[in-house]
């Protein structure tokens, strides 16, 4: 089997879908290949997208929030743009598929699936194709392609994914793929005294995405004056200001500060609970290794569905202007049912296997597909 892996620099989460079920395969001797569809067309058209998406949600949200809702209404906006975007790139990705003997697409991004389709109404390509939907919602568009299946993180976004217009036969609530690191749950206690914590107090993990969105120094200031006992580790990725910020100040709790790092599997393992940012990986990740969420921040879009989808199944907890941190974290630390409730519908949504099941699958129905 050849496949070929869609993504967009849109964030981190796409390419990193992808990977994990591109290593998987890779494992079972397939050939794969994986492009960024844009930087694939144009190198300056990928970074410039993977900027534009940056800044918005960084200094735009409330505007990245308005294009999403205009988009889930079907009016003309962002992807009705890429749309016509990927008219240009039919004749190129086409001949990229059959050079290389393409039989199966694979695609973690909307964009893709929409290029896709247009290949096939243009009869350009004959292969399986399949989409993964990377957050608890089903994103704008994804109901205007053609593909042969939707993987879709839960059974409970069956309806939605239905009531959009995608055939339930088409659905396959597999999960969001990740790396298979996070499928194995270690020891906390081991994991604290591996990473250098004191294996006898809670630890409470920060992580605002691989770009450290958000003010995560008043974050980390605002959870230093819980009255509960607790260590922080907060990893701050490549938000090198947040990081500094934070080492100028002294705390009460012991605060450990990170920067960029490739271990957050082990950070999760050691960690009582996260407070983060809801993007799509971040959540899943969490849900595989059994960890209690609060919610800060949320971009207006995706992320705020994702929280919706998470609160109302039990996983997590959603900071507000009215319910502050503080709240979240008095709740969480003085109720030791309601961390044991949030463990058990975190475990109940995980699908830590995601990648290996996506590729078996694959793997099987293949030749069914084309």
């Amino acid at each position: 089997m050849k496949v070929l892996f869609l993504s967009v620099t849109a964030g981190n989460g796409h390419n990193s879908c992808a990977n994990a079920i591109k290593d998987y395969l890779d494992e079972k001797g397939q050939e794969t290949y994986i492009l960024d569809i844009y930087s694939y067309i144009n190198k300056m058209l990928g970074k410039s997208v993977s900027e534009i998406y940056n800044f918005s949600i960084a200094k735009m949200p409330k505007v990245f929030g308005t294009l999403y809702n205009i988009e889930e209404h079907n009016k003309v906006g962002v992807c009705s743009l890429m749309d016509n975007i990927n008219r240009l790139a039919c004749n190129r990705m086409s001949e990229f598929i059959k050079q290389n003997s393409i039989d199966t697409v694979i695609t973690t991004h909307v964009f893709g699936g929409q290029l896709i389709t247009r290949l096939k109404r243009k009869k350009k390509i004959n292969i399986a194709s399949v989409g993964v939907v990377t957050d608890f919602t089903l994103h704008p568009h994804w109901e205007n392609t053609n593909l042969d299946y939707y993987v879709i993180p839960d059974e409970g976004l069956v309806r939605q994914c239905v009531s959009r217009g995608i055939d339930e036969k088409k659905l396959l609530p597999i999960g969001i793929p990740l790396n298979l690191k996070y499928a194995q749950r270690n020891d906390k206690r081991k994991s604290k005294i591996k990473l250098g914590f004191n294996p006898d107090k809670p630890l409470v993990f920060v992580m605002m995405g691989s770009m450290g969105h958000g003010n995560i120094s008043s974050i980390i200031s605002e959870a230093d004056r819980c009255r509960y006992d607790y260590q922080i580790a907060v990893v701050c990725g490549s938000n090198k200001r947040a990081k500094n910020a934070i080492e100028k100040k002294s705390y009460n709790k012991n605060c450990c500060v990170y920067g960029f790092v490739n271990n957050v599997d082990e950070f999760m393992d050691a960690a009582d609970c996260i407070i983060t940012k809801p993007g799509g990986l971040t959540v899943t990740e969490s849900l595989a290794k059994c960890l209690p969420m609060i919610y800060v921040d949320p971009i207006p879009g995706q992320e705020l569905k994702n929280v919706e989808f998470l609160v109302n199944n039990g996983a997590g907890i959603y900071v507000t202007k009215n319910y502050t941190l503080s709240d979240a974290l008095e709740q969480f630390f003085r109720y030791p049912q309601r961390r044991e409730e949030m463990r058990i519908c975190a475990d109940r949504l995980a699908k830590p296997y995601a990648a290996r099941t996506i590729g078996d699958f694959m793997l099987e129905h293949m030749n069914n597909m084309s």
